[in-house]
């Protein structure tokens, strides 16, 4: 496994939202969620650039020419069009021939999208190597007069490269777990047309009931406890989130990998660019066995965790 980020060259402070957001004191939003700035694309950028940035950072990375890939996913809600998939215009510039779609099951698109990437690798013998990219432009969504809906949001892209073969030495995957509970569905909306708005209170317990039944649910599997992981990467929504997640998991905040506090809330992208952005700064060499717990939670509400093992070599 490989994996590769990029993000947006503009960056909005959290000063400047502030001036400009009804009902906003200055400072507030750094003291009460920890981001300090988030990066947005322009009017005349496109999400797939991003895409694409993304996908080549990881094959750089891996050493593969983009032409070896045989499908490429797409996890993405916030999108720039309707149709085509985002996946189409990513695959253009990488591989045209590799098979392509969108997976969206909001800020969780990025697990659900590495399931179904596991599975098509194992049923699938034509299925080498899958590129799963994560996109997202929530920003082009929010509603900039309302501050429960716009505050928090920054773009990005992120990707991991999977392959069939064992590596002699990287990640693999140990176990994807999916949860769901779409009792109140409404409570995260974005009709046609419209902007994004949520009930940010219920969102909030969502995420951590989900978060909490997915890891668990992939950790024992594994045989392993929370305390034990080297690293877990959460759904990067604000700093007070990802410590309330590491409390109830039992895992020590410094064990945890996350930019949302210079990234923003990167909505189903933020969970990739956090892991590979971690991954390349570590300050101590991974060994094998270590793992790595990726989880994220979105509107409907839906939520996944993924369990990676450091295999081979040390690093």
């Amino acid at each position: 496994m490989a994996s590769g980020h990029a993000h947006p060259t503009t960056s909005l402070t959290s000063e400047v939202l502030e001036s400009s957001v009804p009902g906003l004191r200055t400072g507030w939003i750094d003291g009460q969620l920890g981001i300090v700035s988030r990066r947005v694309l322009a009017a005349h950028e496109h999400l797939s650039s991003l895409g694409i940035a993304a996908v080549d950072d990881a094959l750089a990375a891996a050493g593969w020419d983009g032409h070896s890939l045989d499908a490429l996913i797409c996890a993405t809600s916030f999108v720039d069009d309707i149709l085509p998939a985002t996946a189409a215009f990513i695959s253009r510039d990488i591989n045209p021939s590799a098979v392509a779609f969108d997976v969206n099951a909001a800020c969780a698109s990025f697990p659900v999208a590495m399931a179904v990437a596991e599975s098509m690798m194992l049923g699938r013998p034509d299925m080498d190597r899958v590129a799963v990219c994560a996109a997202e432009r929530p920003t082009a969504w929010a509603d900039y007069q309302d501050r429960e809906s716009s505050i928090f949001w920054g773009d990005s892209a992120g990707c991991v490269l999977l392959q069939r073969a064992r590596p002699e030495q990287g990640f693999r995957i140990v176990e994807v777990a999916l949860v769901n509970d779409s009792e109140y569905p409404e409570k995260v909306r974005v009709r046609s047309h419209g902007t994004f708005h949520h009930d940010g209170r219920y969102s909030y317990e969502q995420v951590l009931a989900l978060t909490e039944k997915s890891t668990r649910e992939v950790l024992k599997s594994a045989g392993i406890a929370a305390n034990e992981v080297r690293a877990f990467v959460g759904h990067q929504s604000n700093l007070r989130l990802l410590a309330a997640l590491g409390d109830r998991l039992g895992i020590e905040w410094e064990h945890q990998w996350h930019n949302v506090e210079w990234a923003g809330n990167q909505a189903g992208a933020g969970v990739v660019t956090a892991f590979s952005a971690g991954w390349r700064s570590l300050a101590a060499p991974l060994e094998p066995g270590d793992h790595v717990l990726l989880a994220a939670v979105g509107g409907g509400y839906s939520g996944g965790a993924v369990l990676l093992e450091w295999i081979g070599a040390d690093v």
